[in-house]
């Protein structure tokens, strides 16, 4: 009903308006006709009648208007006002009157217009109901629809009051709703510190009702250190009208709690205040201090502290930041089977017995299981865990939960576990797993770093020792080769005294043992060249497989019959490129060291394999090279060695045998051939656990050929000497001397020279009337080497044979593939000299 009204209440209005003024307007039209025409004459030119005579009854005539005349006079006097003289005037004569009508009358008594004279005028002519009520037509809406959109503006004022008051409801409530939702705790506080408002984030974190938190001030949830700073604090928000800082409340159990407070100056309740948004930074703070702690080890670590004193530490801040936690380092062994005590000062000591050395496998507890699977490990109550069972150690330390993380490396490698126990059952929370996984990631580094310590510091050793034993190489190749330059007239000359003697002479039997003591010592500086990588290799492909069946025998024999020989060799083939003879002489030399290490019954294990060694074992193992190689390993189950041996093994002249029992030179001697093989040789030993030398070499990818001298000294069809003319060229004054004896006493054409640039003006004087070149490698001047290659454009069908020592000149080994290019190495007897001549002249000739 009411809205019923509200909608038709204007137009009610207006229709009653309306009928008003219609009333007030249409009263003065209505009086009573006259009931008799009164007729007066038409067309008549009496100007007798009056306009104004119309209206009473009569029909009409000619009539005369007093406006009309009224006029004419108006506009006489006009005239004359205007100063023109009244006789100046001409008189009007015209006709004043005109025919009119009245045409209620006409329409009355039914007189037709067409009656009329033309140009009647009539008088009460009809007029139409717009013409009559104009003004009210036009001035009744106007009103009308301005009376309507007033009331229509109140009442829409009205609705729009009452619309607004619901809106302001609504977001009041909203806002409550959202400053009680809000997370952060926000409250407005007056200048004297009084608590004005506040959400209930507010009072559900300090502990308070609404209503009590309100009677509360700031001083009341302030922790005391802070109290005294608030007035500072409401001055600075109250003139820069913000403020950003840290404080720390207390609720009303008493906890504290480190917060961030965001302050801004408002207005509320017609005065000046300040809204605080306080915000808990209890996590952040904590995740500062973890990081604090982070920097702290790491600073540890860059000044060396003891990986067991890094440990320590990081177990105490988890256990400081876990109330009731008990933690656990353990590391991972070498082989990663096993996990070691590492750090856990709060478990008990028959505990960590107990866990020491513990397997790494599923089922052995959370640590050996997150070990295994590299995945955290949560068990919430060991007594009924699967992985627990039968794990009493656990339950006499009272510990009834575990949580344990494994500690991997960068890339990915197991390190070790971290582990927190608590002694009630619990699951972990987000939290504690964020601090589990943070230990664990700090015990990584620490790990980490010290292992990456111990592996530089090993690389580094290894490279010393490796510059050490090259060192000594180069020493023992120069030793070598100045001895092989004694032996080598010795030799000679020794030989030319036993033949010149008559047979049966006692004299040759000590010649005899001249001879042999110079193959002894021949035989010594060989090993010292094998040692020193400058002995020539004949250098063939070989099946490493059959190498070691084929010497299996003899190795059998050679040591003792209480030692068991095994062999496990690859059914792919173990094919590489080398010198047989001096495989064959390391396959001796460790049977033979291995008899030694073997006190009783025991076992020697030959296998071989094919591998391939990446970039990053080979930057673990310097003087390795990346590659498909093949593996040749050597273990007996002895009594191993100790690191301090191990440091020396390759050593010339080390030896930990009695005195008159070794030379030292054995594992030397391996240690050469290997290397001059383009080897890697490592070796693995404990002591009371046997030792096991790992040899690889490169894998044989190509064809080769053997090269070198034929030394065995038999009787050769010997080229007479004739017009053969040989050109010596040594730095050695013996051994010049004695090829000049000997070459001459066979019947050849000798020139001398001491060094390279005396030989070159020999031959140039000589004209290529030279038919062989003898020369050492290493002399001081230029090498033999090099002195042949500035001879060869000159005299390029000049052999050569080079005596030496030692040889590692590139240049010789590429050259020796040519038939004018022969080596034969010191020392040499008469007749593998001579023999050595004789085929590098016939090779040339043959060429």
């Amino acid at each position: 009903m009411s809205g019923f009204l509200h909608r038709n209440f204007a137009g009610a209005l207006l229709t009653l308006f309306c009928f008003a003024v219609l009333v007030v307007v249409a009263a003065p039209e209505l009086h009573a006709a006259p009931t008799v025409p009164r007729i007066l004459v038409l067309n008549s030119y009496n100007n007798g009648y009056d306009a104004a005579q119309l209206g009473f009854g009569e029909v009409g005539g000619r009539m005369m208007e007093g406006k009309v005349q009224g006029q004419k006079v108006a506009e006489l006097a006009i005239r004359v006002i205007q100063g023109e003289p009244a006789e100046s005037i001409p008189a009007f004569t015209g006709n004043l009157s005109r025919p009119m009508a009245d045409e209620t009358v006409l329409r009355r008594f039914n007189i037709d217009h067409d009656r009329l004279p033309e140009g009647t005028l009539l008088v009460n002519a009809p007029v139409s109901f717009y013409a009559v009520n104009k003004t009210a037509f036009w001035v009744v809406p106007v009103v009308s629809l301005t009376m309507m959109a007033g009331l229509q503006a109140l009442y829409l004022n009205y609705k729009r009051r009452k619309i607004l008051e619901k809106v302001v409801q609504a977001t009041e409530a909203k806002f409550r709703q959202l400053f009680d939702s809000a997370g952060d705790a926000i409250y407005i506080h007056g200048p004297d510190l009084s608590i004005l408002e506040a959400n209930q984030s507010a009072c559900d974190r300090m502990g308070y009702s609404h209503q009590e938190f309100l009677g509360l001030s700031l001083l009341d949830i302030n922790a005391p250190e802070q109290q005294p700073r608030l007035p500072e604090r409401v001055a600075t928000v109250l003139k820069d009208g913000r403020a950003l800082y840290e404080s720390a409340h207390v609720t009303r159990s008493g906890e504290i709690i480190p917060i961030e407070v965001s302050s801004r100056a408002i207005e509320y309740q017609d005065g000046p205040a300040i809204l605080g948004i306080v915000r808990d930074i209890s996590i952040r703070k904590k995740v500062e201090r973890r990081e604090k702690t982070r920097l702290k080890i790491l600073e540890q670590m860059a000044t060396g502290s003891r990986l067991e004193d890094l440990l320590v530490y990081i177990v105490r801040f988890v256990e400081q930041e876990s109330p009731g936690a008990l933690c656990s380092a353990l590391l991972a062994n070498e082989e990663g089977t096993r996990l070691m005590h590492g750090a856990a000062p709060s478990l008990p000591e028959a505990y960590n017995r107990a866990v020491n050395g513990l397997r790494i496998k599923e089922g052995m507890g959370s640590c050996g299981t997150a070990a295994f699977l590299k995945k955290r490990v949560i068990v919430e109550d060991i007594e009924t865990h699967p992985f627990w069972k039968g794990f009493q150690p656990a339950r006499d330390a009272g510990l009834r939960a575990c949580w344990s993380e494994p500690v991997l490396s960068v890339n990915g490698d197991l390190l070790g576990t971290f582990a927190i126990y608590y002694r009630s059952c619990r699951s972990p929370g987000e939290e504690e797993l964020a601090l589990i996984e943070s230990a664990a990631h700090m015990a990584s580094i620490a790990i980490g770093r010290v292992k990456s310590e111990e592996s530089r510091s090993r690389l580094e050793e290894q490279m010393r020792q490796m510059q050490k034993i090259e060192a000594i190489g180069q020493l023992a190749g120069g030793l070598a080769h100045d001895f092989n330059n004694l032996l080598t007239p010795i030799f000679v000359y020794a030989d030319i005294v036993k033949r010149s003697l008559p047979e049966g002479d006692p004299k040759t039997k000590k010649i005899e043992g001249i001879i042999s003591s110079a193959h002894k010592a021949a035989e010594l500086t060989k090993k010292l060249l094998s040692f020193g990588r400058k002995q020539l290799l004949n250098m063939t492909v070989l099946d490493l497989n059959e190498v070691i069946l084929s010497l299996l025998d003899l190795m059998q024999r050679t040591i003792r019959a209480n030692i068991e020989m095994k062999t496990s060799t690859t059914p792919m083939g173990a094919f590489v490129f080398g010198d047989r003879g001096q495989i064959e002489q390391i396959l001796i030399n460790f049977a033979v060291n291995a008899q030694d290490a073997i006190s009783g019954k025991g076992a020697i294990t030959i296998e071989t394999g094919n591998v391939f060694l990446d970039d990053e074992y080979v930057r673990m193992n310097p003087g390795m090279k990346s590659g498909a190689h093949v593996l040749l390993s050597f273990t007996d189950n002895g009594c191993g060695m100790s690191e301090e041996v191990l440091a020396h093994v390759f050593e010339p002249f080390f030896t930990t045998k009695p005195v008159g029992q070794g030379t030292g030179l054995g594992l030397a001697t391996v240690y050469g051939i290997v290397k001059q093989h383009n080897g890697y040789i490592k070796v693995v030993s404990q002591v009371g656990r046997g030792t096991s030398f790992l040899l690889y070499f490169p894998s044989f990818a190509g064809e080769a050929k053997a090269v070198g001298i034929d030394k065995s000294g038999g009787a050769a069809n010997r080229r007479k000497a004739k017009s053969a003319t040989i050109l010596v060229v040594d730095d050695n004054e013996s051994i010049r001397e004695m090829a000049l004896d000997l070459l001459q006493s066979s019947g050849y054409r000798v020139l001398i020279a001491e060094t390279p640039s005396i030989a070159q003006q020999i031959l140039h004087d000589q004209n290529g009337t030279v038919d062989l070149l003898v020369t050492d490698v290493m002399m001081p001047e230029m090498s033999g080497p090099e002195l042949y290659e500035r001879l060869i454009p000159q005299f390029p069908e000049l052999p050569v044979l080079y005596i030496s020592g030692y040889t590692f000149d590139e240049k010789v080994h590429h050259r020796l593939h040519s038939d004018r290019v022969n080596y034969l190495p010191k020392p040499f007897t008469s007749e593998q000299f001579l023999a050595a001549i004789e085929q590098s002249m016939t090779r040339a000739g043959d060429a």
